[in-house]
């Protein structure tokens, strides 16, 4: 199961399918789940911030947001959210899938506006904040899109899509539609992205199964120490550790969302023996998988 998959599960009412590839829903941090870890997806999302403040990442350089802030990530693009130290986070998710916005027959905006947005040289991800150009206009988007799409009158979909036009409309401005050429990265660091996703995609869909550094330098054409040394410069911390948080972060969505015990939760997120998983586990959150789960259910149901 995927980190889309997982976000979506806590979502009640199901938006759209595959002929309208769109979905809106809340998240919480940390009281769904302890972060996001980075990924990447074919979708374009945008990340609105209801209260709170938090931390994202975009293409691995971090961002402090806030309650207001809207996180435009662009397909491809990698991307994790997480909590700052002492506070909590509300956010929005908002996926959609850019062809649902193109004709069957190519037109003028789908060639100059909507594949760009596809390869490598579209535009960077951004935060919007209070004080850019676009802000006020966004918002009232966003707003309009959250009424919509919790009412659902009948042709909703239409809205949804003329919306969704508006707001690329806004957020495509002259300086970050056409980067310069010195802020492109050049094909050698391309290069070495598309691996750093390749491992990455790699560990989001075979986290349960034994993942060695061997194989993961097979993936890249790399030797293993070679691997680890690139994995090391790119994501500042080594794969072995990379892959335990991750499976620590999908181990506790396990706990928060189902009923299965501490030993199948072990075995299902890759860890085998249980004792191994209850201390990397209690060495994270300081407490046992039992105790996360009692806690976090309690906190729950004062909600």
């Amino acid at each position: 199961m995927d980190i889309l998959q997982y976000e979506s599960k806590r979502e009640q009412k199901q938006h759209g399918d595959s002929r309208f590839p769109y979905n809106i829903y809340p998240c919480s941090i940390p009281l769904d789940f302890h972060m996001v870890p980075v990924h990447w997806h074919e979708e374009m999302e945008l990340i609105s911030i209801k209260k709170g403040q938090g931390q994202v990442t975009l293409d691995l350089k971090p961002f402090s947001v806030e309650e207001g802030d809207l996180v435009v990530v662009f397909p491809g693009r990698l991307h994790s959210i997480s909590r700052k130290p002492g506070h909590s986070m509300e956010y929005e998710n908002i996926i959609f899938r850019l062809d649902m916005l193109m004709p069957a027959l190519p037109d003028a905006c789908s060639a100059e506006f909507l594949m760009p947005l596809l390869s490598e040289d579209g535009p960077e991800p951004y935060v919007c904040r209070a004080g850019c150009r676009e802000y006020e206009a966004v918002q009232q988007q966003v707003q309009r899109l959250d009424r919509i799409s919790g009412e659902r009158p009948y042709g909703y979909e239409l809205a949804v899509k003329g919306i969704f036009c508006e707001l690329l409309f806004q957020i495509l401005g002259e300086k970050r539609w056409k980067q310069e050429p010195s802020r492109r990265p050049d094909a050698g660091q391309r290069r070495l992205q598309g691996k750093v996703k390749l491992v990455l995609k790699e560990v989001e869909n075979r986290y349960g199964e034994d993942l060695s550094i061997g194989e993961m330098a097979d993936l890249c054409g790399y030797s293993s120490s070679h691997f680890m040394k690139f994995f090391k410069q790119w994501m500042g911390t080594s794969f072995v550790d990379y892959l335990n948080e991750y499976r620590l972060i999908m181990a506790a969505r396990l706990l928060l969302c189902g009923e299965k015990n501490v030993t199948e939760i072990a075995q299902e997120t890759g860890f085998g023996q249980t004792s191994y998983f209850n201390r990397l586990f209690k060495r994270k959150h300081g407490m046992t998988p039992g105790e996360y789960r009692k806690q976090c259910k309690m906190c729950t149901k004062t909600e």
